[in-house]
């Protein structure tokens, strides 16, 4: 019974955790390339769903690891060990920043409020890559009076509002209290809370390799 429950927690390991690693990892080099260009990519942004898709399904078969961790724990009777003690903490944490920080993120990436920012844009205030109010030749944002009326004074521009007519989406993130942020930017803390998980992941294989009292010798 401990071999099949070993080795159940083993392939639980390879077959849930393993793709969520890969996906998470190409997630935010991918969104960088499809996303911030003028004129995104249909078929990258569907890579970049498939690839949420993929973190999101395996993440839910990835509670399987730890019960039949847990499991062959409870019939090797090292429950109480450090190493394992050790192990679970970090597993409850790997899965912390899955749940609460790469998937939320990767939401946010495809979501219509982060505007695509081309490389070198001048941004205005609500992050939207349209230039600011005052940038405006046409009078149509506001002036630097802060009126927002227009050269001829006939009354408030098209584009008198904070965002100007472009940033519908960026105007969104604004009124729900969240400024635009540019794609690469969210892509690179992306980037960075996946390596996190990802070395949080290899210091419990490694855990599980060198624990005491293994085959290894440790």
């Amino acid at each position: 019974m401990t071999k099949l429950l070993l080795s159940l927690h083993v392939l639980a390991a390879i077959v849930a955790i393993g793709p969520v690693t890969v996906a998470a990892s190409m997630f935010p080099a991918t969104a960088r390339r499809v996303l911030t260009g003028a004129d995104p990519d249909p078929a990258g942004i569907a890579v970049l769903r498939n690839l949420h898709r993929i973190c999101r399904v395996y993440a839910g078969l990835g509670i399987l690891v730890p019960v039949f961790g847990l499991a062959t724990a409870s019939s090797l009777g090292v429950l109480t060990d450090a190493w394992l003690i050790v192990s679970m903490a970090l597993t409850a944490v790997a899965a912390g920043i899955l749940v609460f920080a790469i998937l939320p993120g990767q939401v946010a990436t495809l979501a219509a409020d982060l505007a695509p920012v081309a490389p070198g844009t001048a941004t205005g205030p609500s992050g939207s890559g349209e230039p600011g109010p005052a940038a405006r030749s046409d009078g149509s944002g506001a002036g630097t009076d802060g009126s927002g009326a227009g050269t001829g004074g006939s009354g408030a521009g098209t584009g008198g509002s904070a965002t100007g007519t472009g940033g519908s989406g960026a105007a969104a993130a604004v009124a729900a209290g969240r400024p635009g942020r540019s794609v690469a930017a969210v892509a690179a803390r992306l980037g960075m809370v996946t390596g996190v998980f990802n070395l949080v992941w290899a210091t419990v294989v490694v855990l599980m390799i060198i624990r005491p009292g293994s085959t290894t010798g440790a």
